[in-house]
């Protein structure tokens, strides 16, 4: 049985963490400073790049973006996850999905910052993020909670996972039971909890959601409550959590539940996922759109001058 955060050697030399093959084998990226990644010497030219897993390290550095104070692993999500379920921890193994309103957030937040601080890995989900990381002559993939969570929950069900999903409301948590029971999850293997929306500042609160995750066995905890209250809570209450691997990822759940819609993928790549997004909800996503990411401008300003200085 395999569970986030176990290593099991395989004849093949593969190594087989959280239900994702990580093969010492595969082609590498060797990342040069103004230069897109390339195939290290000996591997075909029509071979997929792989990012490579330092089980050592934090997850991610063999490939990793440096901005705004933080390392951000630049990619692909299965690698992420494995690096990610593999570094040794008392507390849980929290992953984080940057987007513009996270580095606004993490220059007013200091208990968000602590929380970025502690995470095990940091995504580049917002478009604009990985276009800054690319001007700079640096390798970069976004990775989005979708990503993330398709992964981890869909790709396939893992022998022993148990997961634990803290949802936004009653119907995502319906929904996203039901399609894990449809996928082959057992439905004992699933946890589902619709907390009250001041739930992070309630300490008794806290401390009972934490014992219930923990009594599941959680292996991996899924927070769908958005930033950030789900990243300042599951730093907050530590060890209480056991060790799964955390994935906030916020909307991504009502998404995989199938209640909420998913841009097209041309307003992905377009960097316009934002304008679908506020299309359906624009009283709750005025503010953050068009009010609190004008900081973000002052804030890339102070990062491009920081890295002139530098």
């Amino acid at each position: 049985m395999l569970e986030a955060g176990q290593a099991q050697a395989e004849d093949d030399g593969a190594v087989k963490v959280a239900g994702f093959a990580i093969h010492p084998a595969m082609p590498r990226l060797r990342a040069v400073r103004g230069t897109s990644p390339r195939l290290e010497p000996g591997h075909a030219a029509g071979a997929t790049p792989e990012t490579p897993l330092d089980r050592r390290s934090e997850a991610g550095s063999a490939w990793r973006v440096r901005m705004f104070g933080h390392d951000f692993a630049a990619g692909p999500a299965a690698g992420i996850l494995a690096a990610s379920a593999m570094q040794p921890s008392a507390g849980p193994r929290l992953v984080v999905t940057a987007n513009i309103d996270h580095i606004v957030l993490l220059s007013e937040n200091a208990a968000f910052r602590q929380a970025y601080a502690s995470a095990v890995a940091r995504t580049l989900d917002g478009t604009p993020l990985v276009w800054l990381a690319r001007l700079r002559g640096q390798p970069a993939a976004r990775v989005t909670g979708h990503d993330l969570l398709a992964h981890a929950l869909f790709a396939r069900p893992v022998e022993g996972r148990r997961v634990f999903l803290v949802c936004s409301r009653e119907a995502v948590a319906e929904a996203i039971r039901d399609r894990l029971e449809r996928s082959g999850y057992d439905a004992d293997a699933i946890a589902t909890c619709v907390p009250p929306f001041s739930f992070d500042d309630d300490a008794e609160y806290g401390r009972a959601l934490s014992a219930r995750i923990r009594e599941h066995g959680t292996t991996l905890l899924v927070m769908g409550v958005g930033a950030p209250r789900s990243e300042v809570w599951v730093t907050r209450q530590g060890a209480a959590l056991g060790t799964p691997l955390v994935l906030a990822v916020g909307e991504a759940v009502n998404v995989a539940a199938g209640l909420v819609p998913r841009a097209p993928v041309m307003l992905q790549r377009a960097g316009l996922e934002w304008a679908f997004r506020f299309a359906f909800a624009p009283r709750r996503l005025f503010r953050r759109y068009f009010v609190r990411s004008w900081r973000f401008l002052a804030l890339l300003r102070g990062e491009i001058g920081n890295r002139d200085a530098a």
